[in-house]
């Protein structure tokens, strides 16, 4: 009776808690909201990804015990939100403008006056053509290998 009737005082509250902080608050595997979870005996759940309202945290306990809960999270919350508002102004003041972004992709490379080019009458050069590819009086050895049967 006592367990029955410790269930039918039990409260569930629906808070606002900012999504950005929903991470710190959990903590790495869930440590830090079990630990809150054990110290004030409640019962928290986070919305689901995908949810219509990302920021609706359900606390569910005694309701003294929802109210101390509530208070020390959204106590959190409000030092992880100055720290993730921190964050995202460095993320703004590190990342170039977008302006720069967009006029260094548009210059690209650019080739002008080359042989395939529609504007150019001048046929390509024949790389196998003694005119177009002039020596300068060097002898090209035949290639020889250093060491091995000779042909």
């Amino acid at each position: 009776m006592k367990i029955v009737g410790e269930l039918e005082q039990m409260v569930s509250e629906d808070i606002t808690l900012d999504h950005r902080v929903h991470a710190r608050i959990i903590g790495a595997r869930g440590k830090a909201i079990r630990k809150i979870m054990d110290e004030f005996k409640v019962d928290i759940r986070f919305p689901q990804s995908g949810a219509v309202d990302p920021n609706c945290v359900t606390v569910t306990g005694l309701p003294d015990n929802v109210e101390e809960a509530i208070d020390h999270i959204l106590n959190l919350e409000e030092e992880y939100l100055a720290d993730v508002v921190d964050n995202e102004a460095m993320q703004v003041y590190m990342k170039p403008p977008a302006h720069e972004e967009a006029k260094a992709a548009s210059k690209g490379f650019v080739v002008r006056d080359a042989p395939w080019t529609a504007g150019n009458t001048e046929k390509a050069p024949d790389m196998s053509s003694s005119e177009d590819f002039p020596s300068f009086g060097a002898q090209v050895a035949p290639k020889t290998l250093p060491w091995g049967p000779k042909r």
